[in-house]
């Protein structure tokens, strides 16, 4: 194990590898550092904003940074309040892949693109045998994610994170597994925010793992990349692990996998199980941006303490901590009840309500819903109109499949039955909506005006992406794919959902709508066949062909295997048009 303060020691083996796919050794990585510390230190950069794909060049840039006195602000997403933020802060901004999108939003900032930049650096290029040092006061900026509140800016020094680093490499179960320098760190987080920045950056760093670059946000994608290497472990969470389902190649994935890494949120005690039965059990890891890691366990029991971190409740029972990675005792709003040495997690303070005189735990009805077999991810809330209990789950296979074979109502009163064994009936939820996938954002989050948007605005069509493919001169296509709670779902579709044929011709009527010769008047359909059903989940494949003599637009809508709808829409002619 290796200190995070001495990670550019030249006394370190120079061959071993930081990185995979392409590989890159310690020798080449530190005199990459070495070089952007002293571009960094020669245009007199004091802070610098880092936006980085591959986390190998982050991990470049962070330590390029601290080499040369500069503190790093870390954005952990591009959205506008924290371009903003970052550009106020920073002088400049060091990125990869992502230099150029930055151009356009940084305020005047310079972006470096720095594995460009380093193809500057001379081939003779040494680094300085007597200056790698790396002072314990450099700082990281990052900002928590506002889910309490306000979004704040904490600051992490790298003595806290030695102090972590060093702490977790000491716990971890599998820090030392496999071959030596083979253990490659694969992950679904960012090293943009804390867990990312811990895990996938200083812990992998300390332990010596391999950085797989990539960020793989699906489970395909992490489990491609793990079949590329010997011995792997994922740093990744609940959101993630809870779509992997019994249908994988789990047989294909155990030898390759020595350990599971899940922060973000309480791993629910069925998909642990069935992590631990196909590969390996889980290694749960509780904290925020604000505390650092506070707890970890594995499986369904208690949560406990690390070692060197103190933890005490307020008056109200909500859970304080301290350690040498905090910054002081750091108060939470997550409520707690202590039993033999550790502790349950009920919930945040602003996460059990009152309801009907009653507490209820939201968090509670979700980990419940978790356990079905047909839940994929929840989340539970009042609705934004009615101040009733609502559920928005995404469902897995087995849920989709239920709902298209039985309908709604059908898979709601299942829900609704299993939660009654554990539930009170008022914690019961009134309102439900379905999806494939819930919109979590880096830190696992789901953003409150997205849950409102769920519940107030009803679904007629599905998230058609912006641009369409043009195939031809007058020709595109279109993809996407049926929403799970489409509108039109109920009624004499309530047992068999589907979607009506009229329905069908609205939607292509709307997205030839976005040319101005298909917001015309329709004179009349042509030639229209209905052939195959269009159902929940279907994948869609809209092809429009529009003949500008005939003025008709000849259109088909496929569901991945077969033609649903097909025919002609007829058109006014333009001048009639204009006529009018």
């Amino acid at each position: 194990m290796s200190k995070l303060t001495e990670i550019l020691s030249p006394d370190l083996n120079p061959n071993d590898l930081i990185a995979v796919n392409p590989d890159w050794k310690r020798a080449d990585f530190n005199r990459a550092a070495d070089y952007l510390s002293g571009r960094l230190k020669a245009a007199g950069v004091r802070t610098a904003a880092l936006w980085f794909d591959d986390a190998a060049w982050f991990a470049c840039a962070v330590l390029a940074a601290w080499h040369a006195g500069v503190r790093v602000v870390l954005p952990s997403n591009l959205a506008a309040e924290n371009i903003a933020w970052a550009n106020g802060a920073a002088d400049v901004w060091l990125a990869d892949a992502a230099s150029q999108t930055l151009a356009g939003v940084s305020d005047g900032l310079s972006v470096w693109a720095i594995d460009e930049l380093i193809k500057t650096m001379p081939s003779e290029y040494q680094t300085d045998a007597q200056n790698w040092r790396l002072h314990e006061n450099a700082e990281a900026w990052l900002k928590t994610s506002g889910s309490g509140g306000a979004a704040q800016v904490v600051v992490k020094t790298l003595a806290q994170m030695q102090a972590e680093a060093a702490a977790l490499a000491d716990f971890l179960p599998f820090a030392d597994c496999g071959e030596v320098g083979r253990t490659v760190a694969v992950g679904s987080v960012s090293p943009q925010h804390l867990y990312g920045f811990t895990f996938r950056f200083a812990v992998s760093l300390v332990a010596g793992w391999p950085m797989a670059r990539e960020q793989y946000v699906y489970p395909e994608t992490l489990l491609a990349a793990t079949a590329a290497h010997k011995n792997v472990v994922w740093m990744t969470s609940p959101a993630l692990l809870n779509r992997m389902g019994e249908a994988r190649n789990w047989a294909a994935v155990r030898p390759l996998l020595r350990g599971i890494l899940s922060a973000g949120g309480a791993l629910p005690e069925a998909t642990a199980a069935l992590l631990a039965h196909h590969a390996v059990m889980p290694s749960e890891i509780y904290g925020s941006t604000e505390t650092g890691v506070i707890a970890q366990r594995s499986g369904s029991g208690l949560w406990r303490p690390f070692a060197a971190v103190e933890i005490g409740q307020n008056a109200e029972g909500a859970l304080w901590a301290q350690s040498p990675w905090s910054g002081g005792r750091q108060q939470t709003a997550d409520m707690i009840e202590t039993q033999n040495g550790g502790f349950i997690l009920l919930g945040r303070s602003d996460r059990i309500i009152k309801f009907e005189d009653k507490r209820v735990s939201l968090v509670q009805i979700e980990h419940d819903l978790l356990a079905h077999r047909w839940v994929a991810d929840a989340c539970c809330g009042l609705h934004p109109q009615y101040k009733r209990l609502a559920a928005w789950l995404a469902l897995n296979a087995a849920g989709i499949n239920a709902l298209r074979e039985q309908g709604r109502a059908a898979v709601v009163a299942a829900l609704k039955k299993h939660l009654a064994q554990t539930q009170d009936p008022i914690a019961v939820p009134r309102y439900w909506r379905f999806a494939a996938e819930l919109p979590r954002n880096a830190q696992a989050k789901i953003a409150a005006a997205d849950f409102q948007t769920a519940f107030t605005q009803t679904q007629t069509a599905p998230e058609w992406p912006f641009e369409m493919v043009q195939t031809a001169a007058n020709e595109w296509q279109i993809y996407s794919r049926v929403p799970l709670d489409l509108v039109y779902f109920g009624g004499h579709f309530a047992t068999f959902p589907l979607v009506p044929g009229v329905v069908e011709l609205q939607w292509v009527r709307d997205l030839a709508a976005r040319f101005v010769w298909g917001r015309q008047s329709i004179v009349r359909v042509e030639n229209l066949k209905y052939q195959q059903f269009l159902r929940p989940h279907d994948e869609i494949r809209v092809q429009l062909n529009y003949d500008a003599d005939k003025n008709k637009l000849t259109f088909k809508l496929e569901n991945g295997a077969a033609v649903c709808a097909s025919g002609r829409l007829v058109f006014g002619r333009f001048e009639r048009q204009e006529a009018v």
